[in-house]
């Protein structure tokens, strides 16, 4: 999708589902947090540009890169503020690796990276699912993927990732 106007019709009819995710992600921040829901989804546009989406799963996929970006951009901001002092920016994720828990952003990251080394598909699934909060089906399409593969895909994922920030 070069035409920049279709770019900000699919951004604006999915605006309220991405701020609505960005919302779930920050709803175990501290009160004082630097960064907010909306602050997040309009930076990620801005990161995003205003075109060269194919489709809604394009869409999420890129805003869930863009998302991630910010989201560990910021913490190492913080921490670098912080020079390792405090608490680290923490996140709930919903659908967690390890439920009911608060993760750091950076350790996500970190071990995403190091999951994308093993196995690429799971990384950017567990991207999808962590950053953009797809679902299963949404995930697939945005993928390419049978709903199976990522069911399966996603078990795999969560439990490697459940290992790597259970430490």
């Amino acid at each position: 999708m070069a035409n920049p106007a279709k770019a900000d019709a699919l951004f604006g009819a999915l605006y309220d589902e991405l701020h609505a995710h960005a919302r779930r992600l920050f709803s175990s921040q501290n009160v004082g947090h630097t960064l907010q829901p909306t602050a997040v989804v309009h930076e990620a546009y801005l990161k995003m540009g205003s075109g060269g989406w194919n489709d809604r799963a394009h869409f999420f996929r890129t805003a869930a890169q863009a998302m991630r970006q910010i989201l560990v951009n910021h913490a190492r901001d913080r921490s670098a503020l912080k020079r390792g002092g405090g608490t680290a920016q923490r996140v709930t994720l919903a659908d967690a690796a390890v439920p009911g828990r608060d993760l750091d952003v950076l350790a996500i990251h970190e071990a995403l990276e190091e999951l994308a080394a093993v196995n690429e598909r799971h990384a950017r699934l567990a991207e999808l699912k962590f950053f953009a909060g797809l679902t299963n089906e949404e995930a697939g399409e945005a993928l390419g993927t049978a709903l199976r593969t990522v069911e399966l895909d996603w078990k795999m994922a969560k439990t490697w990732m459940a290992e790597r920030l259970s430490g």
